[in-house]
């Protein structure tokens, strides 16, 4: 029998941390509204509830570009990309808004539930 194995770290708020101390986790949040947004051949702006402060999105059906921000937002060929089936969660400002649009030519769907 070996030694047993261990290790000695940082955590992201860098405390010292080793292999018999807990790893902080932090909760996504409790689903609160679920959308289904059509990314289709022109941009499509939401406003999400104010009080949203993560999503959980996944691309139905087609890739989908998107963007996100404070107020109306625009996506387009640039913004950022979601691949069909592929899911994300990400953080959102305050006053989400939430803009989407085909990534190709087919028309798609973001399933997005909001976190509170």
């Amino acid at each position: 029998m070996g030694a047993a194995v261990g290790f000695l770290g940082r955590d992201g708020y860098g405390r010292t941390v080793s292999s018999s101390d807990p790893l902080p986790a932090e909760p996504l949040g409790i689903p609160g509204v679920a959308r289904q947004l059509t990314a289709g051949a022109s941009s499509a702006n939401t406003a999400l509830t104010s009080t949203c402060r993560r999503i959980s999105m996944r691309a139905v059906g087609a890739d989908i570009r998107y963007a996100i921000g404070s107020v109306s937002q625009t996506a387009s060929a640039s913004t950022h990309f979601i691949a069909n089936g592929e899911r994300l969660d990400v953080a959102v400002p305050d006053a989400p808004n939430i803009a989407v649009i085909r990534g190709g030519g087919t028309n798609g769907t973001l399933e997005l539930t909001e976190l509170l």
